[in-house]
């Protein structure tokens, strides 16, 4: 059961299992086989990938070969993003903020809230330029930059508080370049807008009452939001209205890969994939017989992607098969 939610697991373990932050990660034998959350991807051939114990991997060869570089934390590590293919940015539990400006060859500890005794995990992070950011977590953690780092500030959310439940647990942001909206997604259904980059936002109507790990704009402009029990929702009109894509799926949906044209990837647990070749319209479920949990991916070739999730990095095809090393 634990392989099976193992997305949803790490939402809500939102206190994480590693206490304060240590000085550095350890350099493990076999960590390009540990769990692996996010990968980001460079020009030349690079990739970057995170995930437990503040394991940081690197690729020059498009998943060919890995090595790992030490990090300023053991907390686990949720997400990764670059600017450009120098300055880069990776959050995660405890609310670890790391830096590097050298493509991911070194990091820094850019910020840790050590007086926060709940410690709630950063889940996403969000740079619009070299200067102006946004991380989000559990609780409704929100904190931004303007200054490239340098300095982060958590800003209330009032505007998005819900009466019952308060602020929802953010998982996931997006943004939609074509016309400068950001999204972002969340527990219980929500999903809001931001027209300034991330300063004020509004809550959409939602079209699902359960978590959506994960919100992404297609390059045709549409907006998917994927989540548990395989939840799968698009829309072509900014989030007014939604439809359903049916799936044939309950396993938990955790990202989305742009394949090239209207084809389109969606990686969730248990091994499962849906492939779309018409812009998330409809999808056909590939099912791995490893049945491990895929948490993201990136398109390295012509029917070439490497994914990471539960068991480290695997490079397949679109077929879902693994490809020989």
């Amino acid at each position: 059961m634990a392989k099976l939610l193992i997305k949803l697991s790490l939402f809500l373990c939102l206190l994480g299992t590693s206490g304060v932050s240590a000085e550095q990660s350890v350099i493990a034998a076999k960590a390009e086989q540990s769990l692996l959350i996010d990968i980001a991807q460079l020009s030349g051939d690079k990739l970057v990938a995170v995930g437990e114990r503040g394991h940081i991997l690197l690729s020059n060869d498009n998943g060919e070969s890995w090595q790992q570089v030490v990090a300023p934390t053991e907390s686990t590590l949720t997400a990764v993003t670059f600017i450009d293919d120098l300055t880069g940015f990776a959050v995660g539990h405890q609310q670890v903020i790391l830096k590097t400006i050298d493509g991911g060859e070194t990091w820094a500890l850019q910020y840790q809230n050590k007086e926060d005794v709940i410690f709630p995990a950063l889940m996403d992070v969000w740079f619009r330029d070299g200067g102006w950011g946004v991380a989000v977590g559990a609780y409704g953690l929100y904190l931004h930059t303007k200054d490239g780092g340098q300095s982060w500030e958590q800003m209330p959310l009032a505007e998005l508080e819900d009466p019952d439940f308060g602020l929802p647990h953010f998982y996931s942001m997006g943004y939609d370049g074509k016309n400068n909206r950001l999204f972002m997604a969340g527990e219980l259904g929500f999903i809001a807008v931001s027209e300034d980059f991330g300063e004020t936002w509004s809550r959409l109507e939602s079209p699902y009452e359960g978590s959506f790990f994960h919100v992404a704009v297609s390059n045709s402009g549409s907006l998917h939001l994927m989540g548990l029990r395989g939840h799968l929702f698009r829309s072509e009109d900014q989030g007014e209205t939604w439809d359903a894509i049916k799936t044939n799926s309950q396993a938990s949906i955790n990202s989305m890969i742009e394949l090239g044209g209207s084809q389109l990837m969606y990686l969730g647990v248990d091994g499962v994939l849906l492939f779309s070749n018409d812009d998330g319209k409809t999808v056909r479920k590939i099912q791995r017989q490893d049945r491990n949990g895929l948490m993201a991916g990136v398109l390295t070739g012509v029917n070439s992607l490497v994914v990471v999730g539960e068991k480290g990095v695997n490079r397949i095809g679109l077929d879902g098969q693994n490809k020989e090393q």
